[in-house]
């Protein structure tokens, strides 16, 4: 897997994926069970639809469906969810994050002492950043941030599905290609803005 660092949100497990198949095959994927158990949720009008049918692989392939994901969400980042408008069904892209007080400008920092977003201090992790938690400490006040940051992906180039699959492995590859392409977009168009506000810029758009 590509490693974490400031600007990667998303990667794919495709590595383990393939270790935690049923049979060891080189086509065999934990990913494409869930794929094909969830078949009947993909409209059929929506089956030969670039972005209806990455929404629905992305949503198969993320938590809480498939934990841990085939795509994994760096820690420190709440979820990162693909959807379309309710106005106009362009694609959206949808990042949720906890925003440590340190993370915002002086001036618009909390005006009085309380308890922020921690890390799980028995937690360790030698893969990038650890998650962040409520205070495990609830005897003072706590102000918990949190930001949602929506971005309009007009501009992908989306995989195109087949929309019909006679064997499993064909949806698999098609599943797996929209989704390459979603994380290398999602990565690259977003990466920076969620570095400003909760990496180590943090406070200076």
């Amino acid at each position: 897997m590509t490693d974490w660092s400031g600007t990667t949100l998303v990667r794919v497990a495709d590595d383990y994926d393939r270790d935690m198949g049923d049979s060891g095959a080189p086509l065999d994927s934990r990913f494409g069970r869930y794929l094909a158990k969830k078949l009947d949720s993909l409209w059929e009008e929506d089956r030969a639809d670039p972005a209806a049918f990455l929404v629905w692989a992305w949503h198969v392939a993320t938590p809480p469906i498939m934990t841990p994901g085939y795509v994994r969400i760096r820690p420190g980042i709440s979820s990162v969810r693909l959807t379309q408008s309710d106005y106009d069904r362009r694609l959206l892209v949808v990042i949720e994050t906890p925003v440590q007080h340190g993370q915002l400008a002086p001036g618009v920092r909390p005006p009085y002492a309380v308890r922020d977003w921690e890390t799980d201090r028995y937690s360790y992790s030698s893969d990038g950043p650890s998650a962040l938690h409520a205070p495990e400490d609830e005897s003072r006040p706590a102000l918990l941030l949190s930001a949602t940051l929506r971005l309009p992906a007009d501009d992908w180039q989306l995989h195109e599905p087949a929309g019909k699959w006679p064997v499993e492995e064909l949806l698999i590859d098609d599943a797996k290609q929209a989704i390459a392409v979603a994380v290398q977009h999602i990565n690259a168009t977003a990466g920076h803005q969620i570095a400003k506000l909760v990496g180590d810029e943090g406070g200076h758009w």
